[in-house]
């Protein structure tokens, strides 16, 4: 086994232990370079302690004449927001969000705040109140922000949409403007929804480096001025004549923060990191080759009168390493310039102090255009120059952390071109959503009747085979709540539930009839119909804001699979034998009849062999067992759907033996896994043997539930290509983060399991598990693999284990990276056994504090050579 050592944080101190006997060349600190004693992460915690004593209260309101409602001390307050989430330390959240919210008044008001200004200047605290509602749901929070959202409505502008950067200063475009509104502009877009605003702030990066980017020299201008009329303005161009380095660091930080807010299908996102491209290839172009860090005037370095600043040589390392650690950037050709940049901010721009403080040095205090300020190289190196300027002891923290991430483990990565999220945006781009024709087909015309008293099911199967004979639209189903049983779907039909609308699903077994060719935990057979259901159709959705409520309960459908009263087996326990048996035996599917007499719950919904799925808005209740069931099918998309449910087997969405899957922004609140990707059971599943592949899970949330994104235990048929990202798992009774079940019975080779960015709370087993000893373990002729697995920038807040992976003799589990993790409140030692490689780089594992001062050992296991690959 190959274990890289892991960090433990114990007593407040770091300490590097090695989880198992690490080869004797191996660093300290998983392979993170140390500058002159410490690592970046460290350099960050030791400015913000250092800001926090010189500073105290100066930046709250009321805290020092100069204290407003201003971007230093919200880009300040950002930087230690981020701190927190690397340290799991709230010291730094909390002194950074409070000096912003002591602004802000209990109605939400911010006397501070002058909206007539229209000054770009102040929307950038904004980004502060947003990290303060989503965290704390105060509605003071919320209020503010949409009071700056309100300016940017008005905001005066250019011919072309661009911000004036002041009302004062008609006409205007500077840098500084797009890091001011950008990202929170964005940000806000994301959180209340308001595509409009995602979409402007796009805009304004597209503007400005249309209008300011000079080619020859790969950098922008800090101005530029469409009426030509300021003294600064170039006469031809409008633009001023320097390339200001803090200006440029704006708008670099501006182009990676943004980036987090833009959904990767927005035509923006790639127009963003194009853009990033670029001004990170000019970033590198002239940093100083002698320092690592960057001049005052970018391209004018070693002239009289020119310095080496503190402020953007911080921004620059800040946005390179961002970049790089949020896959913008390419790792092998940025990383060099990272490590150059972070050593020259700690040896020529990092003042040591005997009391333990550290200064940032040589700081621009401030600079600008017009009002006498021309934009020459005199006027920008003549400005004052200043230590630990809040401009640049923010962005310092911020390069401390993300430095370190980009910097931990080994240097020689994939090249972009090897880079797997590229597959992943591959399946994004490709994976669309069915059009259908404008035209309705309201359910209450052909018959259906609110109230929930009404069978509806034929009125809805009337509206399907019109809309379908007619060449596709909406099936409608208006406010109110419709009685139905089985609703099955036809090619160019989106059934569509608008806000109000429940199709609550009947219990009566009879209306699931006649029995359908379906799939049963992974076997194929003739049972009851899914609630919903499409088998071979093209172009098919369920949308709108609706409720489908399956309507089970421990007196219906979920008794079917309890003890009796008496503790004899439950009705289903006979049923689910037979089948397993058939499957295994071959019987054909035809032979395979189930229904009346037997107790196998139908699925929810379950478009079977259909291609082009959208499921998308609708809130999915108590299924009679797993809620969404695509099975053999491509091209879907499930997106923003609530499932909830807390019944037996109760599984958010199960794509099974399908490829091109889209899974996103959704919430699952379920009674088994959240997510769990299948392809067939035993030999039945090697019989129909089609994997499951190429399958994105992002922005979801994840309550509870047996496993968070699951692979298995139906598996035989294979998995490969999956990616997990930007997700939250957090509830006592999610039990796994990303879980893989399978066994001697089941084999199946499981593969190429990408997880990155997910918040994890509190778990009730393990954050990774890979188990296959579950349920007949070894006891099987069928081997289960599981290898290239990587786990990045996953954190958990609480859980039994970090890790607990459990082979066995003759199975694979090979290939495991888990990298820039920090693992919390764990109670007990790692469980590893029957596993070959697992890396780990720059992981934290911090036990709960029982445990601190206890030693952490992993007990040895066997260690299977791994294959050539």
């Amino acid at each position: 086994m190959s274990i890289c050592s892991l960090v433990f944080r114990t007593a407040g101190v770091l300490a590097c232990l090695a989880l198992l006997q690490p080869p004797a060349t191996s660093r300290a600190d998983s392979d993170v370079p140390r500058f002159e004693g410490a690592t970046p992460g460290e350099w960050a915690v030791r400015m913000a302690e250092s800001e926090i004593a010189r500073r105290g209260g100066a930046l709250r309101q009321g805290g020092s004449p100069r204290a407003g409602w201003d971007y230093g001390t919200a880009l300040l307050g950002a930087a230690m927001v981020r701190l927190s989430e690397s340290t799991w330390d709230p010291r730094w959240r909390e002194w950074g969000e409070g000096n912003v919210a002591s602004f802000v008044e209990p109605d939400g008001s911010i006397p501070a705040y002058p909206p007539e200004e229209y000054n770009l200047d102040r929307i950038a605290p904004g980004r502060v109140l947003l990290t303060l509602f989503e965290r704390t749901k105060e509605e003071r929070f919320r209020v503010a922000a949409q009071a700056l959202r309100a300016q940017l409505a008005t905001q005066p502008r250019t011919s072309d949409g661009g911000f004036w950067h002041k009302q004062r200063y008609p006409s205007q475009m500077w840098l500084d403007g797009l890091y001011m509104a950008g990202p929170f502009y964005a940000h806000f877009g994301r959180l209340f929804e308001d595509p409009a605003a995602i979409d402007d702030a796009v805009l304004q990066f597209v503007l400005m480096d249309r209008h300011a980017w000079v080619a020859k020299d790969q950098l922008h201008r800090h101005g530029w001025d469409e009426s030509r009329e300021q003294p600064w303005a170039d006469k031809a161009t409008g633009l001023s004549a320097n390339y200001w380095g803090r200006a440029v660091g704006w708008y670099a930080m501006a182009l990676v923060d943004v980036l987090d807010h833009v959904p990767r299908e927005h035509p923006g996102h790639e127009r963003i990191r194009e853009i990033l491209g670029r001004v990170a290839a000019g970033i590198v172009r002239h940093q100083d080759p002698d320092t690592g860090v960057w001049w005052q005037v970018l391209d004018q370095g070693g002239r009289e009168g020119n310095y080496l600043e503190g402020s953007a040589s911080s921004m620059f390392v800040y946005a390179l390493a961002r970049g790089v650690n949020q896959g913008h950037l390419p790792r092998t050709r940025y990383l060099p310039a990272i490590e150059r940049g972070f050593a020259g901010l700690i040896r020529e721009l990092v003042g040591k102090n005997a009391d333990g403080t550290i200064d940032l040095l040589r700081c621009c205090r401030v600079a600008g255009l017009g009002g006498g300020r021309d934009g020459s190289f005199a006027y920008y190196v003549g400005e004052q120059i200043v230590n630990n300027d809040i401009k640049g002891t923010g962005p310092f923290i911020f390069a401390g952390v993300e430095a370190g991430r980009a910097l931990a483990g080994p240097k020689a990565l994939l090249e972009p071109s090897e880079d797997p999220w590229e597959l992943a945006r591959e399946i994004i781009a490709r994976v669309r959503a069915p059009e259908f024709p404008d035209r309705d087909f309201d359910i209450t015309a052909y018959g259906a009747v609110a109230g929930g008293e009404v069978d509806a099911t034929d009125a809805i199967r009337s509206a399907i085979e019109a809309c379908h004979a007619a060449g596709g639209g909406r099936v409608l189903v208006p406010e109110g709540v419709f009685l139905t049983g089985a609703v099955h779907l036809l090619s160019r039909v989106n059934l569509h539930l608008v806000e109000g609308a429940t199709l609550r699903f009947t219990a009566d077994p009879q209306k699931y009839l006649p029995l359908v060719f379906t799939r049963w935990e992974g076997v194929e057979l003739m049972n009851y119909s899914p609630m919903v259901y499409a088998f071979e159709q093209e172009d098919i959705a369920i949308t709108g804001k609706g409720v489908l409520d399956g309507a089970a309960t421990e007196q219906t459908w979920w008794r079917w699979t309890r003890r009796q009263p008496d503790g004899s087996q439950s009705w289903q326990f006979p049923s689910r034998a037979k089948l397993f048996d058939m499957g295994e035996r071959g019987v054909p599917v035809s032979e395979r009849v189930f229904g009346p007499g037997e107790h196998l719950r139908p699925n929810m919904i379950q478009p079977y062999r259909c291609t082009n799925v959208l499921i998308e808005g609708v809130t999915v209740r108590d299924s009679p067992m797993w809620h969404i069931h695509p099975v053999l099918c491509t091209n879907v998309i499930v997106r923003g759907v609530s499932v909830i449910g807390l019944g037996p087997n109760n599984d958010g969405c199960n794509p099974e033996s399908c490829r091109d899957v889209l899974i996103e922004d959704c919430l699952f609140d379920t009674g088994d896994d959240c997510i769990a990707i299948k392809s067939g059971r035993n030999n039945d599943g090697r019989r129909v043997d089609v994997p499951s592949e190429n399958i994105v899970v992002r922005n979801c949330v994840m309550k509870e539930g047996h496993g968070g994104v699951v692979m298995g235990s139906e598996i035989s048929g294979g998995c490969r290509n999956v990616f997990v990202e930007d997700c939250v798992m957090d509830s006592p009774v999610l039990d796994r983060a990303l879980r893989f079940k399978s066994n001697a019975r089941r084999g199946g080779t499981i593969e190429n399991v990408y997880m990155r960015n997910v918040e994890v709370g509190r778990v009730a087993r393990a954050v990774l598990e890979i188990d296959l000893m579950y349920e007949e373990g070894s006891r099987g002729p069928h081997r289960p693999v599981v290898r290239n697995v990587e786990m990045v920038n996953v954190n958990s807040s609480s859980s039994p284990r970090a890790l607990r992976i459990a082979g066995f003799p003759g199975s694979l589990i090979d290939d495991i990276r888990v990298i820039d993790c920090t693992f919390r409140g764990v109670e007990a030692t790692e469980m590893l056994t029957g596993v070959g490689s697992v890396q780990m780089q720059n992981v934290v594992v911090e036990p709960i504090p029982a445990m601190r001062n206890s030693p952490r050992r992993t007990p040895p296991a066997p260690a299977p050579a791994s294959p050539a690959r």
